[in-house]
């Protein structure tokens, strides 16, 4: 573009204009070289008060050419989002609500011509604060939110914009499929699809289908540089492999997403249960029932258990599962076991033979956020029990710092998840991911008046606990969007894509299609 600019110039004018415009040109060169503004990760930005930062009325230009809405930090509607809200709260320069491609263009045009940050947020559910940043150019996908079955032959997908839930979607497709066919989603109905299935993406049908990544058929996305292109198994292979797995809006600005629909379980069988165990061997005999389960769980049948630490008697909540007609002695397991309290869950602590997919799906509520720390990993079934009494021991210990914690076992990874993609060759995820059977994720709370030396206190107390107590249960793999932001060996790189070659082929990649790095990562 400069050689281009430079020849019209040539080609135009002589004598001290051309020299002026070389002289211009050859200073571009050196600032794009020795960069300007705020230094991040070897990288600038421009920050505040830099030559390149736009005046108040660049910015008032840039919302008049803007469809949807803009508002500019200062402004009275300006109100940036998280969902955890334990560090304090970034403050974008700038938050877009684009209606349409065109705008997301012009908005990364505003971007690069002012050398801005630009984070972007789908619906907010990130646990580690990681979709939005300060002094950025914020662009928030809420707008998108297209919904349309599309014939496939034999299949039939979906296309849904990154502004959906994963609620609405399954009801649409619940609807306009009279129930035949279902989309694999996870189990909160507030998260939506993109981070979901870019984070790697697990839920009711993960054992039986895949993973999120597994069910892409492609991806519109909307690159750095304004081109907008289709990645797929059969264009932009590499961008479409690093899409599915790598976690973020990293490469560019995905504003629809095509993915694989499966028929409904016909046949479903469920248990929920509240136990508030009353003695040690009746605590003991649910971790053992669970554990029991799920250790003999096949490809159809899967299960969720919560240990909770904020609810007098400290009661232990479970979900279980089976799809077809070999599941009453999968589910017996967990159905029988001494201490469940009827009516705080679907089921009053019955087996029910003939529950349906969709009641399956509605069943967990969603999160709700807030002061909240994480810490996550993967694991085999056959370690279920041992993990289920030192993550309980957890929840259980009083701390110097008050909190509050519950964790979960999810257990949905594992069968037929484990044989797709064992190379990854179409996707990115972990193998430890790949070849889990649980993701643990364990949750601490503190309420807002904790200060920062407490919050700081916990937050390090966690870390501590997670590398010596859980990290030994796995292969050190932490899930993208659950993630422990701290590694005391400084190895994210690899416990967040699990070997320092995915890694650089993810980096390449990132280095090819946001060559400025202008999107946070």
């Amino acid at each position: 573009l400069k050689l281009q600019f430079l020849y019209f110039i040539v080609s135009q004018h002589h004598n001290m204009k051309t020299f002026l415009a070389v002289l211009a040109l050859l200073s571009l060169s050196i600032v794009e070289a020795e960069g300007w503004g705020g230094y991040h990760r070897g990288y600038r930005y421009s920050l505040p008060g830099d030559w390149l930062w736009p005046s108040g009325s660049q910015f008032m230009w840039f919302k008049h050419f803007i469809r949807g809405e803009v508002h500019v930090k200062g402004d009275a509607e300006y109100a940036p989002y998280t969902f955890s809200t334990r560090t304090n709260l970034p403050q974008p320069a700038v938050i877009v609500f684009p209606n349409c491609i065109r705008d997301i263009q012009k908005t990364l045009r505003f971007a690069r011509w002012h050398n801005m940050r630009i984070s972007v947020l789908s619906t907010g559910h990130h646990m580690d604060v990681r979709n939005i940043a300060d002094n950025a150019v914020h662009i928030v996908m809420t707008n998108f939110d297209e919904k349309t079955l599309v014939d496939a032959g034999e299949e039939k997908h979906i296309t849904v914009g990154p502004g959906q839930t994963w609620g609405d979607i399954a009801g649409f497709v619940k609807e306009e499929t009279y129930e035949e066919w279902a989309v694999a989603t996870g189990a909160d109905s507030t998260v939506g699809p993109y981070g979901w299935t870019t984070g790697g993406g697990h839920g009711y049908l993960s054992r039986l289908h895949g993973l999120g990544v597994d069910h892409v058929v492609s991806m519109r996305v909307v690159l750095t540089n304004g081109r907008v292109v289709t990645a797929s198994e059969h264009s932009h292979k590499e961008l479409f492999r690093s899409l599915l797995g790598s976690g973020g809006s990293a490469y560019g600005i995905t504003v629809s997403m095509t993915i694989k629909l499966h028929p409904t379980p016909q046949k479903v069988t469920t248990f929920f249960g509240a136990f508030f165990p009353q003695s040690p061997e009746q605590s003991t005999a649910v971790m053992q029932g669970y554990h029991d389960f799920i250790s003999g769980a096949t490809k159809h049948s899967g299960g969720y258990y919560l240990t909770m630490g904020f609810i007098p008697g400290n009661p232990v909540f479970m979900i279980a599962f089976c799809y077809g007609d070999d599941c009453d002695r999968h589910i017996s397991k967990v159905s029988s076991l001494p201490g469940c309290v009827p009516g705080l869950l679907p089921g009053n602590c019955q087996q029910n033979d003939e529950d349906t997919y969709y009641n399956l799906v509605n069943a967990l509520a969603p999160s709700a956020g807030g002061n909240q720390y994480t810490i996550s990993a993967s694991v085999s079934a056959e370690k279920a029990f041992d993990l289920i009494q030192t993550t309980t021991a957890w929840v259980l210990k009083a701390e110097t710092v008050p909190m509050t914690k519950f964790c979960t076992q999810s257990s949905v990874l594992g069968g037929e998840m484990k044989k797709i993609d064992e190379e990854g060759k179409r996707t990115s995820v972990s193998p430890a991911m790949r070849n889990a059977d649980i993701q643990v994720t364990c949750v601490g709370t503190w309420a807002d008046s904790a200060t920062v030396e407490q919050r700081e206190q916990m937050v390090a107390d966690m870390d501590a606990w997670g590398e010596s107590t859980i990290r030994p249960f796995g292969a050190g793999w932490v899930y993208w969007n659950e993630p422990q932001h701290n590694f005391p060996e400084n190895d994210w790189k690899e416990r967040y894509w699990g070997s320092m070659d995915n890694y650089n082929r993810l980096l390449r990649s990132k280095r090819r299609y946001d060559p400025l790095m202008q999107l946070r990562m």
